[in-house]
């Protein structure tokens, strides 16, 4: 980062923190900590995404009555900004927010959703990015394509929260399996055809990444993707299990050809980190192949 854009930053951030002053004299100690944690998290001058010490607070406050104010902040803040490094740490800051803590609870579960709904409709109708400024270094000029991507990526996993009714964070245990399966199999059977539809469709996200940095050394992209390797392997365990549950049912091969298609399309690009989860994967695109096959 050059002096004069580190300089500009700085001036930023400082004037940042003394709005921030001016508009919390009068008010609760919570709000003003909500907000100081989120000009903290989303620094200009840092190109490290977001401390988990102010992520972990700001996630905190998302299932008590502080969280519409803390979503509404950094919605805004990603809103109003032109920094391409601000405009990628809110979205980073959303995506981590939107998970929960206590990992995926299958049936019944409603992950808490009241307050986490209000991420995921304004992830799905609401996330607006700025002109930003994408010339002001070479960190951002590397940056600019992945902070476009990684919005239309949140767009697409947090609609899937929208219809799935929670984020797609399932772990391996054989207890989140078995708890997803027994919510799976009250399904109809299109239920989960357009289920599966929608899960796939993360994948051709994925799948459409640009290419990563050639100087490996952003930290803002490598956390993007570290992020998007969990939700991947997530929503593969999700989609396994609602193909075994239709082939089970003896679904029509012919029906479920086209999805097959579209996942057999994704199938050289999601290999790139395949290897994290060699068995997962493995069964997974072999059961493609045994459902393709009829």
């Amino acid at each position: 980062m050059g002096k004069f854009t580190t300089l500009s930053g700085i001036l930023k951030d400082e004037a940042s923190q003394m709005k921030l002053n001016m508009v919390h004299l009068c008010s609760s100690e919570n709000a003003k900590t909500i907000d100081l944690a989120l000009l903290k998290a989303t620094t200009h001058t840092s190109h490290k995404p977001p401390s988990d010490k102010y992520v972990n607070l700001l996630q905190s406050t998302v299932d008590t009555r502080y969280g519409p104010e803390t979503i509404a902040a950094v919605v805004e803040r990603l809103r109003l900004t032109t920094d391409v490094c601000v405009a990628a740490k809110c979205l980073i800051l959303l995506h981590k927010m939107s998970k929960s803590e206590n990992g995926h609870k299958g049936e019944g579960s409603v992950v808490r959703v009241t307050n986490r709904s209000l991420i995921y409709n304004e992830g799905g109708r609401h996330l607006k990015l700025n002109d930003l400024n994408v010339d002001s270094s070479r960190f951002t000029r590397e940056l600019y394509p992945w902070v476009h991507w990684y919005k239309q990526y949140l767009d697409c996993y947090f609609h899937i929260a929208e219809v799935l009714g929670t984020v797609s964070s399932i772990k391996e245990s054989s207890e989140d399996k078995r708890l997803e399966s027994q919510r799976v199999s009250s399904y109809t059977t299109d239920c989960i055809f357009k289920q599966i539809g929608f899960l796939v469709a993360l994948f051709e996200n994925i799948s459409a990444r640009p290419e990563t940095p050639t100087s490996k050394s952003n930290q803002i992209v490598i956390k993007m993707i570290e992020l998007m390797v969990k939700d991947c392997f997530s929503v593969m365990i999700l989609i396994k299990i609602r193909f075994e549950e239709l082939y089970a049912r003896k679904a029509k091969s012919d029906v479920m050809v086209p999805v097959l298609v579209r996942l057999e399309k994704c199938k050289e690009t999601l290999s790139d980190f395949s290897w994290q989860r060699k068995y997962l994967v493995e069964d997974f695109w072999c059961l493609v192949s045994k459902l393709k096959q009829g």
